[in-house]
């Protein structure tokens, strides 16, 4: 195991007989930096560190540990390990290898991004409730000022979503100003036009699905906030299942693959509830059929292992979908409505048959 940054950084210091305040004047920054430099807890941004490399007289990989750097092995096997331990919900498991998979490769946004997830998850149980969200919000930030410009606007995206759900709204506002500010006129739509032959079709299916997840999000924000009635809310789900479908067929050379079976059990359930709402028997019946399917579909593929060893998805339960579908939804009132219908009974033990934990 090579020296980490802190342990080498403080050693240096030492070295040349500086206390932290020296150093944080020769770097422009606080002594309170320096000191979380040397405690691991936070780490110099990426332009800071070659200067600092030069003032020691060191290399990079020395500064940070040549083994540390080169053993892309240790970094695969942290982001399995961290996504296994998500997919079966074990949560503060993933926190803590995250938090020493970080420590270890303190550039590294890939990691910091599942320590982001794994805090993420955790701060929303009733046990941990907001107790993560200093973190998330410096780690997140961090993700931001490690990457290059356009590869942050993706972690911006999302903690300016975090700051609103936390009514954050200023810190919101400030994070927001610092993305581009009108997606017409930029390269996304148009680049189309420039391309041509297979260039131009793999480029136009990624725009396209870019465009999905883009509509996707604004309809499910209409819904969501949106002053409609019951009928309202099923035709707009109903759209939104629509809408992908169509564009998966368009986006994909083999439709069937992108069909991500864990979203449509998740609005199919909605939708259901929904026509129990309204009394309307037969659709209720068929869409709780529709997302019983696709639950069976998933929990084929959940507990498999991709090629890097890492399972199907992120999962904030050790409980599987059949599992959630029986125990979260079939079992409230508003499901009375059909209760002792055949098909909603063999449904019911089917999701109740099926119910595991998942596999880590």
């Amino acid at each position: 195991m090579s020296t980490y940054f802190s342990e080498k950084f403080k050693q240096l210091r030492k070295d040349k007989d500086l206390t932290q305040e020296q150093i944080a004047d020769i770097f422009h920054v606080s002594s309170k930096c320096v000191s979380r430099w040397e405690t691991g807890t936070n780490h110099p941004d990426v332009e800071t560190l070659p200067h600092i490399a030069i003032y020691f007289q060191v290399t990079l990989d020395e500064l940070l540990g040549t083994e540390s750097i080169r053993s892309e092995g240790n970094v695969y096997e942290y982001t399995r390990d961290i996504r296994n331990l998500l997919n079966a919900g074990r949560f503060n498991d993933a926190i803590e290898l995250a938090r020493t998979a970080t420590k270890e490769y303190p550039l590294n946004t890939t990691l910091h991004y599942l320590l982001v997830q794994a805090l993420s998850v955790a701060n929303e149980t009733p046990k941990s409730k907001d107790k993560f969200k200093d973190e998330i919000i410096a780690i997140s930030e961090r993700i931001i000022n490690l990457s290059e410009y356009e590869t942050s606007l993706g972690q911006s995206v999302q903690l300016i979503r975090q700051y609103a759900k936390w009514n954050m709204k200023e810190d919101a506002k400030r994070l927001l100003d610092t993305l581009p500010t009108d997606i017409w006129n930029t390269q996304e739509p148009w680049i189309g036009l420039v391309l041509e032959g297979e260039e131009w079709h793999k480029n136009q299916q990624h725009r396209i699905i870019r465009a999905r997840y883009l509509l996707e999000y604004l309809i499910g924000e209409f819904i969501s906030k949106a002053d409609l009635n019951t009928m309202q809310k099923i035709e707009y789900r109903k759209a939104k299942l629509q809408i992908e479908s169509l564009i998966d067929t368009i986006a994909y050379d083999n439709a069937e693959d992108a069909v991500n079976h864990l979203e449509l059990a998740d609005e199919e359930i909605i939708i259901t509830e929904l026509y129990c709402e309204i009394g309307d028997r037969e659709n209720a019946l068929a869409y709780v059929g529709k997302a019983t399917n696709n639950s069976m579909y998933h929990i084929e593929v959940m507990d498999k292992t991709g090629e890097d060893g890492g399972n199907y998805t992120a999962w904030e339960t050790p409980r599987n979908l059949p599992w959630i579908l029986w125990e979260d939804h079939l079992t409230k009132p508003v499901f009375d409505f059909v209760r002792n219908d055949e098909r909603f009974i063999k449904c019911f033990e089917l999701l109740k048959e099926n119910s595991h934990e998942l596999k880590s």
